[in-house]
């Protein structure tokens, strides 16, 4: 998608798949509203209402004009949200009246540390915002970040279980030999849960629901950057050899021990993930929430890789993060491949 050959590429945007390769390849992805996109019909919702699916583009347009072919609720929908006034469209080709937009510079999550090149970029993107209208002003949610995350590990973990269980009642235990040892220690996790662990982490989550909804009472968007850093090389986030070793002994000796309550609270699940994790920490806010978000390609790295902004919207207000996309791009704020130049 991002070198032309297609149109669009299909996303499903768990914790960031939709707005990570956006924000690395250069391109636009918007997570939509939950609820806005149908995900069945075997699925009512994924990882408890987290994911959403829709696609990554090279232009505004595109999206929103894939969004008005998509957008619906389905039968036995868990979640069932108004359609917009007028299309995505129509929304996308016309200009928002002027934003309050809230600037986001600290990721949430600990020790994970925003590129300089990164930060460059949003303070550019913040004056061009301003330039254009727009209000933009230091605000940060105010979210637990260590609960944040325990939430969300355990949600995850939960449903990687159920996945796992379900796979071996279909195709029997020989496939489960060939998941990652990171997929099955997830999962050995989420067998260790009770289901009062799951519910003490959907209860976090509509703390931190509640905490987002109060600061876009103030403001229309939350406009941080997509990633903290530039995009890294092929072979980076997955786990090194030493982890894998470490996570396959934990399957061989989790045979009459409980490795997976062991991992949760020796916070090993954690120490492993953290590469990904750490990538995370402005993305999962909009999955926990469900609100919609989208990656803008605004950037560029020295060493001329593509760096993207995020902006947070209002809950089931896609046609103003379109408006404003479409702003944006009119105005020749997008970076292009240098093989659209």
């Amino acid at each position: 998608m991002a070198s032309g050959i297609v149109p669009m590429a299909g996303g499903g945007d768990g914790g960031g798949s939709i707005r990570f390769p956006s924000a690395w390849c250069g391109a636009f992805g918007l997570k939509p509203s939950r609820g806005r996109n149908p995900l069945g019909p075997n699925l009512g919702e994924g990882w408890d209402g987290a994911v959403a699916d829709h696609v990554i583009t090279r232009s505004v347009r595109d999206s929103a004009a894939m969004l008005d072919a998509t957008s619906g609720a389905e039968i036995g929908a868990p979640y069932v949200i108004a359609p917009p006034d007028g299309t995505f469209l129509q929304a996308a080709m016309r200009a928002p009246r002027p934003l309050k937009i809230a600037l986001q510079q600290q990721p949430l999550i600990a020790n994970t540390v925003v590129d300089k090149e990164v930060l460059a970029v949003l303070e550019q993107t913040a004056k061009q915002l301003e330039s254009m209208g727009h209000q933009v002003i230091p605000a940060e949610p105010n979210i637990n970040i260590e609960q944040f995350w325990h939430d969300f590990i355990v949600v995850v973990c939960a449903h990687t279980a159920f996945t796992i269980d379900n796979i071996e009642r279909e195709f029997g235990t020989a496939h489960i030999k060939n998941l990652e040892p990171q997929t099955y220690n997830m999962a050995l996790l989420g067998r260790s849960l009770s289901a009062v662990d799951l519910v003490h982490a959907k209860h976090g989550w509509h703390n931190s629901q509640y905490q987002t909804g109060l600061l876009l009472e103030t403001y229309d968007m939350i406009l941080s950057p997509t990633v903290p850093t530039p995009a890294v090389k092929h072979g980076v986030l997955p786990p090194s050899r030493m982890d894998e070793m470490m996570m396959r002994s934990a399957g061989v000796i989790n045979k009459g021990f409980d490795m997976g309550r062991y991992a949760f609270k020796s916070g090993m699940i954690e120490k492993l993930s953290a590469p990904v994790l750490g990538k995370m920490g402005f993305t999962l806010l909009g999955n926990v929430t469900g609100l919609p978000a989208m990656s803008v390609p605004v950037g560029m790295s020295k060493k001329g890789l593509p760096i993207g902004m995020q902006l947070i919207g209002r809950m089931n207000d896609e046609a103003t993060l379109f408006s404003l996309a479409g702003e944006m791009e009119r105005a020749g704020l997008f970076t292009k491949p240098a093989f659209e130049k």
